[in-house]
């Protein structure tokens, strides 16, 4: 069969010009970016942002800045017009956040267009509407500063809108981005309007600790240590948590540098390093780090989003921002070490620093020396959180069944891969729980049979617990215990609008909470009955911080889903749990059911290992 012969042609301009605004533009958060950017270059004071339906609907952005010259305007929609770039020097050391000119010209090809605005110098303003295209400029009594809205978000491009999340969740990003640009530039005024209901309002005061109270409450404000260190070319100031403040995500790990939001594996290595002796396992600082170097010695233009840039020498950045993080927990943690040891002599010793990518790791112990304590070099091992992200996104429906989970283990180098199997097929008669062994207060080992079973204690009872919640949900509700004193909890912005549309579903399992005095802040009456043990207010902190980041949260019914799967596994037994008898024989009288050989995220609850995978581990013939 003869190939068709290719049609090679140059695209439209239309196409051209949608391709290019996908590049920069993916969804409202990315919108209002662009736009405060334009306001925090025009020198502003104050900037208000306004949108609805989660920026689905509209997205206005207010500012206070210089304005722009009226006869300026009608280049605003043009592709690379900027003020900010006047010839190829400029472009080796940018001190603004926008320079592409491609902000405006990106949100008019997927919106509606409106600017209003008026150049302090002038007397009138200036409004430029464009609609589908066809754009129109009118003289306008204008009080000052500029205002820019988009309306009706990829309207032209209706296949981008379904790859959008749920109105809450994308409100939840730009608040998330507008509250990390407040912590950023406190001596911006920052007001934030969703659906007409003010979000937040930050004072602009200048003070750091002004913004982080409106951020995050008083409580967690006190708790903030606050950054200034100088070492060579960089400077570090902002604020880093003390360790009794951490979340289970990075997203308030807040990183400027130069002004500009990024994100670095490298300096995020060089924050969480100093922390390792000090949080649990899985657990991270907050953290808000201004970072100012150079401008020569940063590429600011490697991606779409500028969001990632590219360091001349990026061990000299992160080894500053290593240095800055630990002596401030030195000078603030007694345990942290003494406040008098020179850093610049010991760095060396306790880390190493990878000259391409400047990522901070633990320094390998001298070929020489005693072997470390087996706490020590486990905790290596247990603290890779500190340089890697963890999934938080999980299949739509549950697995049932593991028949297609291979689990490999690696001992002395040498790989060993467990059986797959269709279904685990147990006994009438489960062995008595006095021949079940729990091993490191984590597994559950016992044989029936010609088999050895290995159980997960916390994957197996997160999965009986995330059933009992959805069966007692659909009956009468989860089981809630009241609080003998209410307490309050101040949750992020980004947070906090979706417990406000969620507080009937939060209540039916087994959280009594109401809103207090808006502005993020929750009263907590009661909580469920397996929750008990736990500190309430961190408890659902954590709860609401990990399903808020779920990717399924956007489908119906996807809020209570990824609620209930976080708040089984806050409930269930740990890791590292000495379990008694009793205990041990609940768990194991589940596993006749299929239905839990997968914890709610999809990882295994029980391992088979059969008589041929220890023939083979041994290297053992059929022959006895």
């Amino acid at each position: 069969m003869a190939s068709e012969r290719p049609n090679i042609h140059k695209l439209s301009q239309d196409i051209i010009r949608l391709i290019a605004a996908g590049e920069v533009i993916e969804r409202p958060a990315s919108v209002v970016k662009e736009l405060i950017e334009n306001s925090l270059d025009a020198g502003a004071c104050q900037i208000e942002v306004k949108i609805e339906n989660g920026g689905m609907a509209s997205i206005t952005v207010r500012d206070d800045g210089f304005g722009i010259p009226a006869d300026k305007v009608p280049l605003l929609l043009e592709r690379h017009t900027t003020s900010k770039i006047e010839n190829e020097t400029d472009l080796d050391a940018i001190i603004t956040l926008g320079f592409r000119g491609e902000a405006l010209y990106s949100i008019a090809a997927v919106s509606d267009v409106i600017i209003s605005t008026r150049f302090r110098d002038e007397e009138a303003g200036t409004r430029l509407t464009c609609r589908n295209s066809e754009k129109s400029i009118e003289t306008i009594s204008w009080p000052g500063g500029t205002q820019v809205e988009s309306l009706k978000l990829f309207h032209s491009t209706p296949a981008r809108r379904k790859f959008l999340r749920s109105e809450g969740a994308e409100f939840g990003r730009v608040a998330q981005l507008i509250s990390s640009y407040a912590l950023a530039y406190p001596g911006v005024a920052w007001r934030l309007i969703h659906n007409g209901r003010e979000t937040f309002r930050t004072p602009g005061t200048g003070n750091l600790d002004d913004a982080l109270v409106t951020i995050y409450g008083a409580d967690t404000a006190r708790k903030m240590l606050a950054v200034d260190y100088e070492r060579g070319p960089v400077r570090i100031s902002g604020s880093i948590s003390s360790v009794e403040v951490h979340r289970a995500r990075r997203t308030d790990q807040i990183i400027f540098l130069n002004g500009r939001l990024i994100k670095d594996p490298g300096i995020t290595s060089a924050l969480e390093r100093p922390y390792m002796q000090f949080l649990p396992a899985g657990r991270r600082p907050l953290a808000v780090l201004k970072i100012e170097c150079d401008p020569s010695q940063v590429d600011v233009n490697v991606h779409p989003h500028k969001r990632e840039v590219r360091l001349a020498e990026p061990r000299v950045v992160t080894g500053t921002v290593y240095h800055a993080v630990t002596e401030t927990l030195q000078r603030n943690h007694p345990l942290h070490g003494s406040p008098d040891q020179k850093l610049e002599d010991t760095l060396e010793d306790a880390v190493s620093i990878d000259d391409r990518t400047g990522e901070v790791f633990p320094s390998a112990p001298p070929a020489t020396s005693a072997p470390q304590s087996k706490s020590t070099s486990a905790q290596a091992d247990e603290r890779d959180w500190a340089i890697r992200e963890p999934k938080h996104s999980h299949t739509s429906d549950l697995p049932q069944s593991t028949d297609k989970i291979q689990a490999v283990a690696v001992k002395n180098g040498l790989p060993h891969e467990y059986p797959s199997f269709d279904e685990i097929v147990l006994e009438d008669d489960l062995p008595p729980t006095g021949h079940t062994v729990q091993f490191a207060d984590t597994y559950l080992i016992y044989n029936q049979g010609r088999a050895v079973y290995l159980i997960d204690q916390h994957n197996l009872h997160e999965r009986i617990l995330f059933e009992e919640f959805m069966n007692r949900e659909e009956k009468a509700g989860v089981a809630s215990q009241s609080l003998l004193f209410p307490l309050q909890v101040k949750l992020p912005p980004s947070q906090s609008g979706l417990v406000v549309d969620h507080l009937d579903e939060l209540n039916s399992l087994g959280f009594e909470i109401e809103e207090f005095s808006g502005g993020g802040s929750f009263v907590i009456r009661g909580i469920p009955l397996a929750l008990k043990s736990d500190d309430p207010v961190q408890a659902f902190s954590d709860i609401i911080e990990r399903a808020s980041q779920d990717e399924e949260i956007r489908q119906d019914g996807g809020f209570r889903k990824a609620f209930v799967i976080n708040l089984s596994c806050k409930s269930a037994i740990k890791a590292g749990q000495k379990l008694s008898e009793e205990e041990i024989e609940y768990l194991i009288k589940h596993i006749r059911d299929g239905t839990y050989y997968t914890c709610p995220h999809g990882r295994p609850t029980i391992i088979r290992l059969d008589e041929d995978w220890f023939r083979n581990s041994f290297k053992r013939s059929r022959k006895y």
